[in-house]
Protein backbone atom coordinates (compact mmCIF):
# COMPACT_ATOMS: atom_id res chain seq x y z
CA UNK A 1 0.00 0.00 0.00
CA UNK A 2 3.00 2.17 0.55
CA UNK A 3 4.37 1.46 -2.38
CA UNK A 4 1.20 2.76 -4.09
CA UNK A 5 0.89 5.83 -2.38
CA UNK A 6 4.63 6.74 -3.25
CA UNK A 7 4.00 5.68 -6.94
CA UNK A 8 0.97 8.18 -7.21
CA UNK A 9 3.13 11.15 -5.45
CA UNK A 10 5.71 10.09 -7.83
CA UNK A 11 3.37 10.55 -10.89
CA UNK A 12 2.14 13.92 -9.61
CA UNK A 13 5.45 15.10 -8.69
CA UNK A 14 6.48 14.49 -12.51
CA UNK A 15 3.63 16.48 -13.90
CA UNK A 16 3.86 19.48 -12.22
CA UNK A 17 8.03 19.51 -12.61
CA UNK A 18 7.03 18.60 -16.71
CA UNK A 19 4.42 21.21 -16.43
CA UNK A 20 7.00 24.02 -14.59
CA UNK A 21 9.17 22.76 -17.39
CA UNK A 22 7.10 24.46 -20.11
CA UNK A 23 5.85 21.36 -21.67
CA UNK A 24 5.82 23.90 -24.35
CA UNK A 25 2.25 24.72 -25.92
CA UNK A 26 2.80 26.19 -29.60
CA UNK A 27 3.03 29.30 -30.61
CA UNK A 28 -0.23 29.53 -31.91
CA UNK A 29 -1.49 31.61 -28.67
CA UNK A 30 1.27 34.48 -29.17
CA UNK A 31 -0.25 34.62 -33.12
CA UNK A 32 -3.51 34.35 -31.51
CA UNK A 33 -3.56 37.89 -30.74
CA UNK A 34 -5.40 37.63 -27.37
CA UNK A 35 -3.95 36.55 -23.64
CA UNK A 36 -3.13 32.99 -22.53
CA UNK A 37 -5.40 31.48 -20.04
CA UNK A 38 -4.49 29.02 -18.18
CA UNK A 39 -7.26 27.08 -16.03
CA UNK A 40 -5.99 24.58 -12.61
CA UNK A 41 -8.39 22.30 -11.35
CA UNK A 42 -6.78 20.94 -7.83
CA UNK A 43 -8.24 17.49 -5.90
CA UNK A 44 -7.11 17.47 -2.89
CA UNK A 45 -5.92 14.59 -0.29
CA UNK A 46 -8.82 15.08 2.11
CA UNK A 47 -10.95 15.59 -0.62
CA UNK A 48 -13.43 18.31 1.03
CA UNK A 49 -11.01 19.93 3.78
CA UNK A 50 -11.74 23.99 3.90
CA UNK A 51 -8.82 24.04 5.47
CA UNK A 52 -6.49 22.69 2.20
CA UNK A 53 -8.77 24.59 -0.08
CA UNK A 54 -8.19 27.85 2.01
CA UNK A 55 -4.12 27.08 1.84
CA UNK A 56 -4.66 26.60 -2.55
CA UNK A 57 -6.63 29.47 -2.49
CA UNK A 58 -4.43 31.90 -0.76
CA UNK A 59 -1.36 30.65 -2.82
CA UNK A 60 -3.75 31.18 -6.15
CA UNK A 61 -3.94 34.98 -4.82
CA UNK A 62 -0.74 35.32 -3.74
CA UNK A 63 -0.05 34.91 -8.02
CA UNK A 64 -2.16 37.65 -8.48
CA UNK A 65 -0.87 39.87 -6.26
CA UNK A 66 3.28 38.96 -6.22
CA UNK A 67 3.53 37.71 -9.89
CA UNK A 68 4.07 40.71 -12.16
CA UNK A 69 3.12 38.20 -15.45
CA UNK A 70 -0.44 36.93 -13.92
CA UNK A 71 -2.52 39.69 -15.34
CA UNK A 72 -5.70 38.30 -13.60
CA UNK A 73 -6.33 35.50 -10.82
CA UNK A 74 -9.75 33.99 -9.95
CA UNK A 75 -10.05 31.13 -7.67
CA UNK A 76 -12.74 29.34 -5.84
CA UNK A 77 -14.00 26.15 -4.74
CA UNK A 78 -16.58 23.83 -6.96
CA UNK A 79 -20.55 25.24 -6.20
CA UNK A 80 -21.27 21.54 -6.26
CA UNK A 81 -24.35 22.09 -8.91
CA UNK A 82 -23.39 18.94 -10.58
CA UNK A 83 -25.07 17.95 -14.18
CA UNK A 84 -25.27 15.89 -17.49
CA UNK A 85 -22.23 17.86 -18.82
CA UNK A 86 -20.78 19.23 -14.98
CA UNK A 87 -17.54 17.67 -13.29
CA UNK A 88 -18.14 18.86 -9.55
CA UNK A 89 -15.47 16.07 -7.67
CA UNK A 90 -12.49 18.91 -8.15
CA UNK A 91 -12.22 20.78 -4.62
CA UNK A 92 -10.64 23.98 -6.44
CA UNK A 93 -10.30 25.82 -9.65
CA UNK A 94 -8.68 28.66 -10.82
CA UNK A 95 -7.79 30.59 -14.04
CA UNK A 96 -5.14 32.90 -14.88
CA UNK A 97 -4.25 35.57 -17.51
CA UNK A 98 -1.02 36.17 -18.60
CA UNK A 99 0.03 38.62 -22.03
CA UNK A 100 1.60 35.41 -24.00
CA UNK A 101 3.58 32.08 -23.43
CA UNK A 102 6.90 33.72 -22.68
CA UNK A 103 4.83 35.41 -19.70
CA UNK A 104 3.60 32.06 -18.33
CA UNK A 105 7.20 30.61 -18.55
CA UNK A 106 8.17 33.46 -16.34
CA UNK A 107 5.77 32.84 -13.88
CA UNK A 108 6.48 29.08 -13.84
CA UNK A 109 10.10 29.87 -12.82
CA UNK A 110 9.07 32.84 -10.37
CA UNK A 111 10.34 32.06 -6.69
CA UNK A 112 6.68 32.92 -5.06
CA UNK A 113 5.21 30.17 -7.78
CA UNK A 114 8.00 27.50 -6.90
CA UNK A 115 7.33 28.22 -3.02
CA UNK A 116 3.75 27.43 -3.87
CA UNK A 117 4.37 24.43 -5.95
CA UNK A 118 6.30 22.79 -3.09
CA UNK A 119 4.53 23.77 -0.07
CA UNK A 120 0.97 23.74 -1.11
CA UNK A 121 0.48 22.08 -4.34
CA UNK A 122 2.68 19.24 -4.49
CA UNK A 123 1.75 18.02 -1.00
CA UNK A 124 -1.85 18.90 -0.69
CA UNK A 125 -3.12 17.50 -4.03
CA UNK A 126 -3.89 13.98 -5.07
CA UNK A 127 -4.49 15.41 -8.99
CA UNK A 128 -4.02 18.43 -10.59
CA UNK A 129 -4.94 19.21 -13.91
CA UNK A 130 -4.46 22.15 -16.35
CA UNK A 131 -5.84 23.70 -19.63
CA UNK A 132 -4.80 26.60 -21.70
CA UNK A 133 -5.63 28.35 -24.17
CA UNK A 134 -5.68 31.55 -26.14
CA UNK A 135 -8.46 34.16 -26.22
CA UNK A 136 -9.43 35.05 -29.63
Amino acid sequence: MKAKIEIVRLSVLVSFILLLAGCSMSQRADRAGGHLQQVGLVWLKRAGSQEDQQKVIEAVHAFGRCIPEVKSAYVGRTDGEGGPFSDTSYDVCFILSFEDEAARQRYNANPVHLKAAKEVFLPLSRKLLFYRFAGE
